[in-house]
């Protein structure tokens, strides 16, 4: 039987990321055992930067919730995310626990592959941000198969319930969910990773600041990445990055670290910190 886990990021008991979220995951026509997480509910803390994790099969050693979450994510063959965006980008929780997968190596194999839907209600119409970039980080650390990234226009607890659209669209993807849907990227989005945020390089060239790929501008104003050959989320970049470069980078720590202690040193009696 088939594991869907629903992975709300809101305090809000019944609101429109809790209440699509249900919509989709109620609509899955296979059997399957379905959970929740109310992420907020739980205790996430900022990584240490110990890089343990980064040893093969070592679990964070912060005492939290995340290796429970992470676990689930591991367990499940389906995430569904509900995540609202505050001040122009998702809520800060959803940030934490993406942080939290520096060790993201140790679980991608468990996760490559497997179907992923977000849900992003929003209540202020233009200030989405960066929330769907922002968003789509997790699900790419983790090489899932994004389904659908979907910001839906939602000020009010619940009212994504007044438009019978919202709620047949939610039907819609609980019953793609296992048939092979995938997120395509629209005509102004990075046709790499679906991010719709450019950074401005040379002349006419932009960057896709979250896969790293390289594109130009074109007459019409829409990016042509089709000469390309960049993808941080790639199998080769993700392995370079995650077993290569940081390791490296924790290997040198190991022999700079006395030399960098003794620079430290000298900011270490200015304690001009404030507690309540």
């Amino acid at each position: 039987m088939k594991k869907v886990l629903g992975l709300v990021v809101s305090n809000r008991k019944l609101g429109n990321s809790e209440i699509l979220v249900k919509e989709i995951m109620s609509n899955i026509p296979e059997e399957c055992k379905r959970e929740l997480i109310r992420l907020t509910d739980l205790e996430i803390k900022p990584c240490k930067a110990c890089y343990r994790c980064l040893q093969p099969d070592k679990a964070c050693p912060v005492r939290d919730d995340f290796n429970f979450v992470i676990e689930k994510i591991r367990a499940a063959d389906a995430l569904i995310i509900g995540v609202p965006v505050y001040f122009l980008g998702p809520h800060g929780y959803y940030k934490m626990l993406t942080d939290r997968l520096l060790g993201i190596q140790n679980h991608s194999p468990d996760t490559q592959g497997k179907p992923c839907i977000i849900v992003m209600p929003y209540g202020s119409e233009g200030w989405e941000g960066y929330s769907k970039i922002a968003c789509m980080v997790m699900p790419k650390l983790l090489r899932m198969k994004l389904v659908d990234c979907w910001q839906i226009y939602a000020p009010l607890p619940g009212e994504s319930l007044l438009n019978p659209e919202n709620i047949c669209y939610a039907r819609t993807l609980g019953r793609e969910l296992f048939n092979g849907r995938e997120y395509h990227a629209g005509s102004k989005e990075c046709p790499i990773c679906g991010s719709d945020l450019f950074r401005l390089i040379n002349e006419n060239q932009v960057e896709c600041p979250i896969c790293g790929s390289r594109g130009i501008l074109k007459n019409n104003f829409n990016p042509d990445f089709s000469d390309s050959d960049c993808d941080r989320f790639s199998d080769h970049e993700m392995d370079e990055h995650f077993k290569g470069w940081l390791l490296e980078m924790k290997d040198r720590f190991s022999v700079e670290k006395n030399h960098l202690k003794e620079l430290q040193k000298g900011y270490r009696n200015q304690n001009w910190w404030i507690k309540p």
